[in-house]
């Protein structure tokens, strides 16, 4: 993410779960989200506007949805306008009915999800194997879940007449364009993809490369 300062952007929505506020304690708040914090504050004094949306991970502040710290706006949903369309920006969770009605097994499941993560990357080091965690979890059970995930996105979308929606939440990333011109684009995550979207002339999904 440091590479936005060297080349400072208009403006950056992140669509939540940058901080770890939902699984752990608040005091395991750690360097990677003092660091986020840094950038985004530094981002905002460059000029660039900044929109955080709350995720599931951080969803206690979704209490100030509607303020602005500063420089930078708390959103629950952001509508990027350009060149006469309208994207609507969101978190995800709304539409994941596994997360809303099952709060306490969301938790257990997304620290053993982390738990993997880190152990994945640890047999990758002495395994030829290049796929990540992200690719071997593509399973049928899990494209379903993310599949309604991306019905409900879309029809909440038509029903606010947008051209498109941007989520993240599912750490699937992909770009998609519905025959009727409606376009749906999950960021993907931060924590294995390194995924984003950019919204411009067009709508591009991107991966950071270190």
């Amino acid at each position: 993410m440091m590479e936005l300062l060297k080349n400072p952007p208009r403006r950056v929505v992140v669509a939540g779960d940058a901080f770890e506020l939902w699984s752990t304690s608040y005091k395991d708040t750690g360097a990677d989200e003092y660091r986020v914090i840094k950038l985004l504050i530094e981002l905002s004094e460059n000029g660039t506007r900044i929109v955080y949306i709350p995720g599931n991970h951080d969803r206690a502040f979704r209490t100030f949805f509607n303020f602005t710290f500063g420089k930078i706006k708390m959103r629950n949903e952001y509508v990027i306008r350009h060149d006469h369309k309208k994207y609507l920006v969101m978190h995800g969770d709304e539409f994941d009915a596994f997360t809303r009605n099952h709060v306490v097994m969301s938790i257990l499941l997304d620290q053993f999800y982390v738990w993997l993560v880190r152990l994945n990357s640890f047999f990758r080091i002495f395994s030829r194997s290049k796929k990540s965690l992200a690719e071997q979890k593509h399973s049928r059970r899990y494209a379903e879940i993310v599949e309604k995930i991306r019905s409900l996105a879309l029809a909440y979308a038509r029903s606010k007449k947008m051209s498109g929606i941007i989520i993240g939440h599912s750490h699937w990333p992909e770009l998609l364009v519905n025959p009727d011109g409606l376009i749906y684009a999950n960021s993907g995550d931060w924590v294995e993809n390194c995924s984003y979207i950019v919204v411009g002339d067009e709508v591009r999904l991107e991966y950071f490369k270190n």
